[in-house]
């Protein structure tokens, strides 16, 4: 089955039917924070790889694993458990028909939760012993249950970048969008970051996974994921994302 828009498709090649499923995305962003994460659920629940997207829009890369050439980004399935992961960095044209791309397919799935995991760049994130995880949501509902299960809620500031776009188009087409973004090294891997945003989405959605191994093998991570850091950190430069430490005009 494929599902297009804007000449960009998702492929899904053994996607089983699901009722009202959550679905993760792990697309780049400060400290590469939901591309850690989703990687790590991905790995410890056994997902299985059910789909792929493709694009003309996106960078002539292929993937290799086990040998095998891979797109990519990928969509694994595990019940009623969807991710979206990406191994490569993202050039800003594609962002726009990428997000309509994740939030129109979440709705034609009839998606329960479509959750952005992210990171928010902070200056002394090293003294940080336990960053925190703040949450953002489409929905007043889910504002009430985000402060009610105990995670600061992203009050007032901007946010750049693919999950900007998934939060507006999620608005447009009422599909329930869930961000959760934690505290990060603004330009460094943070698997510490992933590891604290992945217990906070257990609240969520809960799910048999532990984060031992992101902080164990945190030095590993960062040397593996270094170089998709700083592209990501260009693309990044181009999308304005330094606007993400302003205040809205509303509240000066």
């Amino acid at each position: 089955m494929t599902f297009s828009i804007d000449g960009m498709s998702i492929y899904e090649t053994g996607l089983m039917e699901s009722q009202n499923p959550v679905i993760l995305c792990g697309l780049p962003d400060i400290g590469l924070v939901g591309i850690i994460a989703v990687s790590h659920i991905i790995k410890e629940t056994g997902m299985e790889e059910v789909g792929y997207i493709d694009s003309d829009l996106f960078p002539p890369v292929v993937v290799f694993h086990h040998g095998e050439p891979k797109y990519p980004i990928r969509i694994f399935q595990k019940g009623n458990l969807i991710a979206l992961f990406t191994e490569t960095a993202l050039s800003p044209e594609s962002l726009s028909p990428l997000s309509k791309l994740i939030v129109k397919w979440a709705k034609d799935k009839g998606a329960s939760l479509l959750v952005s995991i992210g990171g928010i760049g902070v200056p002394n994130r090293i003294d940080l012993e336990s960053p925190k995880v703040y949450g953002a949501a489409t929905s007043l509902p889910m504002r009430e249950s985000i402060k009610n299960l105990g995670i600061p809620l992203m009050e007032e500031g901007f946010l750049v970048g693919p999950y900007a776009l998934i939060s507006k188009e999620s608005k447009v087409e009422s599909v329930l969008n869930l961000l959760l973004l934690a505290e990060s090294f603004p330009q460094y891997p943070d698997p510490g970051a992933a590891a604290n945003v992945i217990l906070e989405l257990k609240k969520f959605a809960p799910m048999d996974v532990g984060v031992k191994s992101l902080t164990e093998r945190s030095e590993e991570i960062r040397m593996n994921a270094r170089e998709l850091m700083r592209k990501t950190t260009e693309n990044m430069q181009k999308m304005g994302k330094s606007q993400e430490y302003e205040l809205p005009m509303m509240y000066l």
